[in-house]
């Protein structure tokens, strides 16, 4: 079954790459997204100082214009993040949708092809009907699951280790801590999203 598997996606290699690639980007683009608004309670609508290297790049002054101007680079990041993550999302979707394309199209051609070679006899004790599905139905779950449920847990495996090293890394005693923190919480919730999305794809 390996082997089936590298001998389908070796052609494949430098798309699935691309779409790796894509799929770093939403997952970064998706940690990245509060981002801004945090800098608006924070830094604008609160009384904390804007941080060192924001003040510098943006040559912030220290009054209320250097708020507005903050809270203008605050929604020009909003808008580039969410234009960033969409524009990601769709090409590792498109370019995944391609890949289980043409796979699919691979493996039917390698059934039809193997069932070309059997034997009159085979026929004669197996059914058609069964060989049909196979070229069908069969290989259009492979696709389906290849094109988006192996995408969805892909970037959501990403995403929560995303999310598990940014809260170990702003705050260690509310990610971890003596006690365990926040993080058995995440993973209870990722394990639980993940049982969820097994049984849809086991019902498909």
């Amino acid at each position: 079954m390996i082997r089936l598997i590298r001998e389908l996606v070796r052609p494949y290699r430098g798309t699935l790459a691309l779409v790796l690639c894509g799929m770093i980007f939403e997952t970064l683009m998706s940690l990245e997204g509060p981002w801004p608004l945090k800098v608006i309670l924070d830094n604008v609508a609160g009384t904390r100082h804007a941080p060192t290297w924001i003040a510098h790049l943006l040559s912030l002054p220290g009054d209320v214009a250097g708020k507005k101007e903050l809270a203008l680079w605050a929604a020009i990041a909003t808008i580039a993040i969410a234009a960033i993550g969409a524009g990601a999302s769709y090409l590792d979707n498109y370019w995944s949708e391609s890949i289980a394309q043409r796979i699919a199209h691979d493996l039917r051609m390698r059934t039809y092809h193997h069932l070309h070679r059997l034997s009159l006899a085979y026929y004669d004790k197996h059914k058609v009907s069964a060989s049909l599905s196979t070229l069908t139905t069969d290989i259009e779950t492979i696709q389906d699951f290849a094109s988006s449920g192996t995408l969805s847990i892909l970037v959501d495996v990403v995403s929560v280790g995303g999310m598990l090293a940014l809260m170990f890394w702003l705050n260690w005693n509310f990610a971890g801590g003596r006690r365990g923190g926040a993080f058995p919480v995440v993973v209870g919730f990722a394990l639980q999203a993940g049982g969820e999305e097994g049984d849809e794809t086991g019902k498909a």
